[in-house]
């Protein structure tokens, strides 16, 4: 059975730990605006986890008055669905930070607090 630890409340602090059966299968932490998995052997599982908390991971509270908080997210969102990442443009970067069916699991996370 696979379980989750979240750690550290700050913004760009934030860690997931991930566990089988009390067994330490890695980390996800945040770089460069977008997911970072510590384990290759457990990267499908880790990622996995990634998508389904990344509101958690990656979501921030400086966001513009004009949008909800849904809104904001779904911007966030869209960028990472056309390749866009801190410092990349969409020409150097084209296709999708997800796979597919990972961008609704992504825009659900929102839900998973």
């Amino acid at each position: 059975m696979i379980t989750i630890k979240k750690l550290n409340k700050t913004y760009g602090k934030r860690k997931i730990q991930v566990f089988e059966d009390n067994k330490k299968l890695g980390e996800i932490t945040e770089f460069w605006h977008w997911i970072c998995l510590s384990n290759k052997e457990n990267h499908d599982i880790l990622r996995k986890v990634a998508i389904e908390n990344l509101w958690w991971l990656l979501h921030s509270d400086h966001i513009n008055e004009e949008y909800t908080e849904e809104e904001a997210w779904k911007e966030k969102c869209d960028r990472w669905n056309r390749g866009v990442m801190y410092g990349v443009s969409v020409d150097e970067q084209p296709t999708s930070n997800f796979r597919p069916g990972e961008y609704e699991i992504a825009l659900n996370s929102i839900n998973n607090k």
